[in-house]
């Protein structure tokens, strides 16, 4: 029977463990943290369950979605979202006709002469692509800020290529086209337990094979194959030897490992949750910053995704922060107060979580890093990357798992 090592416990590395075993794989999960998850955990705060960050089940992928049914009984939520951009409330995704209409009439004639007298840039970056299709006016006002608040660089130094896959907007055409990973009417979430139902579920199938604080620190390689795995786990130093090492873990991480240092980075994320003392914050499930001068990129409210039992006259919100601040709930109450969406009176209690890894960064020499990266896993043919952090790709959990369920079926095809 084949060894596995996995490195992670996240979604991506709980599905490879889940999916292999049921193959008939040996494997075991290393995870250096105390509980598993990754950024797709849930925890219980204030009689609430909250998750790290908003999370929402939407996809085209029938195995995936199936495997996911049969795995967590789950509610269909029909969307609900907005974004805030120079104080009013539009579409999300930014229907470009919708925000001329609700925008003070100086503001929306100069979006519209913008937009008829667009550039034609070389699309060499996300800001000359941004700038071709809508013009100067709305790049101005919403892409330029909430690029910079996410990445923290200028969208002139992020790649097209990033751009055309995740352009947050729609046009005329787009109005009554959304089913995509943007455009979407409804969505899965489970019944109880929050988005980290799912891997907790997960875990229950490989629990006995997965190492908690087990922090990995380097590998074995001999004729081009991973051999072993180093870690340290309760003040002790050990070794594991496999025959096939899965890595969810960044790849910039793996990629020390084998003495190499990629150009890739991640832009870490400030979680700011909050308790009110009122039983709403908003009607929305999520909701977007569009204005550069506020520090939160999105935020979602834990009431309006749960069906079961939640306290009536209390509520809890997450606001995601990528911005550099040294106050980021200071900061972030500022921004409710603004929008009038809670006082700071109303606050009860809060808590912060920072996650080093939050986005893989886009920058436009991202392919060529990436490129490198995966010829230097792919000298060791027993080497497999699945997921989010370790492929460098934005992706839900629905495609880590299709990541995973992909994996198994290549090494079912080696076997035969």
């Amino acid at each position: 029977m084949e060894r596995v090592a996995i490195l992670g416990a996240g979604a991506s590395g709980l599905s490879s463990a889940a999916l292999l075993r049921e193959r008939g794989y040996d494997v075991t999960v290393f995870e250096a943290a105390d509980r598993v998850g990754g950024l797709a955990r849930s925890f219980e705060w204030h009689g609430f369950h909250c998750d790290i960050a908003p999370h929402r089940l939407f996809t085209h992928d029938q195995e995936a979605l199936d495997y996911l049914l049969r795995l967590v009984p789950m509610h269909k939520h029909r969307r609900r979202s907005t974004i805030f951009i120079a104080g009013k409330k539009v579409h999300d995704p930014v229907n470009p006709v919708d925000l001329i209409l609700r925008l003070p009439a100086r503001v929306s004639s100069q979006l519209v002469k913008d937009y008829l007298f667009k550039p034609k840039l070389p699309e060499d970056s996300f800001e000359n692509l941004a700038l071709n299709k809508f013009g100067k006016g709305l790049y101005d006002l919403f892409f330029e800020p909430y690029t910079r608040k996410m990445f923290g660089v200028s969208p002139a130094e992020i790649s097209v290529e990033w751009g055309r896959q995740k352009l947050r907007t729609s046009g005329l055409r787009d109005v009554f086209r959304r089913n995509t990973k943007i455009f979407f009417r409804h969505f899965y979430y489970p019944e109880e337990g929050g988005y980290g139902a799912i891997c907790q579920a997960l875990h229950s199938k490989v629990e006995d094979r997965v190492e908690l604080r087990a922090r990995v620190t380097g590998l074995e390689t001999s004729d081009g194959k991973v051999t072993a795995v180093h870690y340290d786990q309760d003040g002790d130093s050990r070794i594991f030897s496999c025959d096939r090492l899965v890595s969810t873990i960044p790849a910039t991480v793996l990629g020390s490992m084998l003495g190499h240092d990629f150009s890739l980075r991640f832009q870490p994320v400030t979680l700011v949750y909050l308790l009110f003392d009122k039983p709403s914050v908003m009607p929305y499930h999520w909701i977007y910053f569009g204005d550069g001068d506020v520090v939160i990129n999105r935020m979602a409210e834990f009431k309006n995704f749960a069906r079961g039992s939640v306290p009536e006259n209390r509520t809890v919100v997450v606001a995601e922060v990528t911005t550099p601040t040294d106050d980021p709930q200071g900061d972030v109450l500022e921004a409710f107060e603004r929008y009038g969406l809670a006082q700071r009176g109303e606050l009860l209690d809060s808590l912060l979580i920072h996650e080093s890894f939050g986005y893989p960064v886009y920058d436009r020499h991202y392919e060529l890093a990436v490129k490198e990266a995966r010829e230097v896993f792919g000298a060791l043919d027993n080497l497999h990357l699945v997921g989010r952090n370790a492929e460098f790709r934005h992706i839900e959990v629905d495609e880590d798992l299709a990541s995973a369920m992909k994996l198994v079926r290549q090494l079912a095809n080696d076997r035969a």
